[in-house]
């Protein structure tokens, strides 16, 4: 009788192991850790440098993601920024207020926007009749790069024109031609216009 009682409890053990190796083998998963890649973005607010413009921290370098480098402008991109220039500059009404200056002024070196708001107050100075309309619209037709010198910050550029004149009833208007030479200078690693030179037409 114990014969047959420990027979049948080695047998038990026995289904028991094979049991358990099969749940390890093909049922039992280990729970890995989630990926770092596919973990949530961590929630806290990034630290916000308080250093003024232009000054390095050492202790805060390595966490700042260093900035863009600036894309060197070349001539073909200055001889367009001068032909917009010169269709804004050249553009203006009796009843805009001046505006075409104003809003060129960010592009001027200091000397040029000293210049454009002494040429406004002198002309409203003057108190001109502007009951009746006069206006020019100006067009760029081509440019001419005459100088450009990037290691001195230097260029010149000759901007060709089409200007509408329209002076009372839209119909009395007339056409001509006007050279514009800009002159540049990169002031601060900007290039801003440093003189502005209509042609005898």
């Amino acid at each position: 009788m114990n014969k047959r009682i420990w027979g049948a409890i080695i047998v038990i053990i026995g289904l028991l192991l094979i049991a358990a190796i099969i749940f390890f083998l093909f049922f039992y998963k280990p729970s890995a850790s989630q990926p770092v890649a596919d973990r949530p973005a961590a929630t806290e607010p990034r630290a916000v440098s308080t250093e003024p413009a232009g000054t390095s921290n050492p202790a805060t370098a390595e966490q700042t993601a260093p900035l863009p480098k600036k894309t060197e402008v070349n001539q073909d991109d200055l001889a367009r920024m001068a032909s917009a220039f010169a269709e804004r500059f050249g553009s203006f009404s009796n009843q805009s207020d001046y505006g075409n200056l104003r809003d060129l002024q960010i592009f001027m070196t200091a000397k040029m926007q000293a210049w454009s708001q002494n040429y406004i107050s002198q002309a409203k100075a003057k108190k001109t009749d502007s009951s009746i309309y006069y206006g020019i619209v100006t067009k760029s037709i081509t440019s001419q790069v005459k100088r450009f010198d990037a290691d001195d910050g230097q260029a010149e550029i000759l901007v060709k024109t089409q200007r509408r004149e329209s002076a009372g009833v839209a119909g009395n208007s007339s056409t001509f031609y006007q050279d514009i030479l800009i002159e540049y200078w990169r002031d601060r690693g900007v290039w801003r216009v440093d003189g502005i030179y209509w042609q005898s037409r």
